[in-house]
């Protein structure tokens, strides 16, 4: 299926120096997909060299019929995925 980039995750990887790359290996490797029950999107979470580091990454996600469309991406803290999941914003996706 196509994978496309919305403009907001083009801007988001210009202003945090963001390799192109990453978004769509992080979507395709993600041992963790949760939906957010707040937004409404999907996420896919996982560790890549970010920043001179391995950090946890997330990219939000949505499915269309003939294409998926990736919105954004941040590093997220350990922290933040554990306080999303325990405060049940974030269901794990079977």
């Amino acid at each position: 299926m196509e994978i496309r980039y919305s403009n907001h995750l083009l801007i988001r990887i210009k202003m945090r120096g963001i390799p192109y790359d990453l978004p769509c290996v992080i979507y395709q490797r993600a041992p963790q997909r949760f939906h957010d029950t707040e937004s409404g999107v999907d996420i896919a979470v996982a560790r890549d060299k970010y920043a001179g580091k391995m950090r946890l990454m997330a990219v939000a996600y949505r499915l269309h019929p003939s294409y998926i469309s990736l919105i954004t991406i941040h590093p997220l803290k350990p922290h933040q995925l554990e306080n999303r999941i325990s405060s049940g914003r974030w269901k794990e996706l079977g």
